[in-house]
């Protein structure tokens, strides 16, 4: 019975005994019936039972029966990534008590962790998942999005084995938010697999275009082109990101536009356009925040495009390095300072100074967080200065991370 369930919940908030409720009521032991549904009781006892409580029956019947479509909506909100919509309804559940019932604080806490992850508060994450993981008997689908949780959080984190193990592991029997897909690809691209991130993308793009969600049917079919142009053999078409950056206006998703002509800049560098590549970076950086991440991977990239160009003067881009390291330090972005200190002495043509930076700076701290990727470019370009000085030794510690990750089985003589 839901009124013995919602009468329980609020005499143990409000550490009240069972003799207390019932007196001038019903026995101590008929309120512990009444509270595990073992018994039938008049209207007019639980009317008196809420009035002593300081609760309306009805209204709180109501709630209750409500609260999983108001969660579902929120989980919603969460993976279509509408945070303004997320935040209203976290706002709206607050208001709610009944959420801390047993039977619902568990489902809710899952959720509240998806969404301190999507605005990145990582620091009640961390407390979030320490709680969940002392949980017992936990259902099959609460199982597998706590796992998923834990992908992301790896995700975030740049534990990218770490994510790929958690989200490995999830059973799509029990889970029926195949978005843990998309997770999966942005991990393997976070180690340049480039088919793995294909395939698991193009899964969730099958997934995101049944549910309808286009702003991460957009994300989906992003991470797929970011894939196939790094194919020398491929040359995607300029119209295939702008069909996608039409979509983003069309909908007004400002920060996936933003990501789209991001990357369009990139694919013109790529081909050599570095004249067209700025014009796309700037358009990014005009539509993006400063103080974040996004803003400074535009700007970099304006940096080394506009240095191949070689067009503008060194004064100028020597500023624009050092904007890039103040932005980097106020919002502690390790990875792009350290990038924009290699624009400095790139710019000032101090290759010395570039290279001992690289190597005892900007390698150790990609290797730490484990950014594959720039590990094997910068792999390559240190392998090649200690070559051209003659360190053989030296040239031969680059080249083993290259040689252990492309080596196969020997089927041959």
């Amino acid at each position: 019975m839901l009124e013995g369930k919602i009468i329980k919940f609020y005499r143990e908030r409000q550490n009240m005994m069972q003799k207390d409720l019932g007196s001038g009521i019903c026995s101590s032991t008929h309120i512990s019936k009444i509270e595990r549904g073992l018994t039938e009781v008049s209207k007019e006892t639980i009317e008196l039972l809420a009035k002593r409580l300081g609760i309306d029956m009805k209204s709180e019947i109501e709630t209750y029966l409500g609260l999983d479509s108001l969660l579902k909506k929120w989980h919603e909100a969460i993976i279509m990534k509408l945070n303004s919509k997320a935040e209203s309804i976290k706002k709206q559940l607050e208001t709610v008590p009944l959420l801390h019932m047993p039977d619902i604080y568990r489902s809710y806490t899952l959720i509240l962790t998806r969404y301190y992850l999507l605005i990145g508060e990582d620091q009640y994450v961390d407390s979030l998942i320490g709680e969940m993981d002392r949980w017992l008997d936990l259902s099959p689908y609460d199982k597998n999005m706590l796992l998923h949780i834990k992908g992301i959080h790896g995700l975030l984190k740049k534990e990218t084995d770490v994510s790929i193990s958690f989200l490995h592991e999830i059973d799509p029997t029990y889970y029926n938010n195949q978005e843990y897909y998309y997770h999966l690809a942005f991990a393997y691209h976070s180690l340049n697999s480039r088919v793995l991130a294909y395939y698991y993308a193009e899964k969730s793009l099958r997934f995101f275009t049944e549910e309808r969600i286009f702003t991460r049917i957009i994300e989906a079919e992003m991470l797929m082109l970011i894939q196939v142009e790094q194919d020398e053999y491929y040359h995607p078409k300029e119209s295939e990101y702008q069909r996608l950056i039409e979509m983003t206006e069309n909908l007004g998703l400002k920060h996936q536009r933003s990501m789209l002509i991001h990357n369009l800049a990139y694919q013109q560098v790529r081909k050599g356009d570095f004249e067209k590549a700025c014009e796309y970076y700037e358009q990014s950086m005009d539509s993006r925040d400063p103080e974040t991440s996004y803003y400074l991977g535009s700007l970099e990239g304006y940096i080394n495009s506009a240095t191949r160009q070689g067009l503008k003067s060194t004064e100028e881009l020597l500023q624009l390095a050092e904007k890039g390291i103040s932005l980097s330090e106020k919002i502690n972005e390790t990875t792009f300072k350290h990038f924009f200190h290699l624009h400095k002495y790139n710019l000032k043509n101090n290759k010395e100074e570039y290279y001992q930076y690289l190597e005892k700076e900007v390698f150790p701290y990609f290797k730490k967080m484990g950014l594959v990727l720039l590990i094997e470019h910068y792999s390559i370009k240190l392998f090649d200065y200690h070559m051209e000085k003659g360190n053989t030794a030296e040239a031969n510690t680059y080249a083993k991370f290259l040689v252990e990750k492309y080596r196969q089985k020997d089927y041959f003589v």
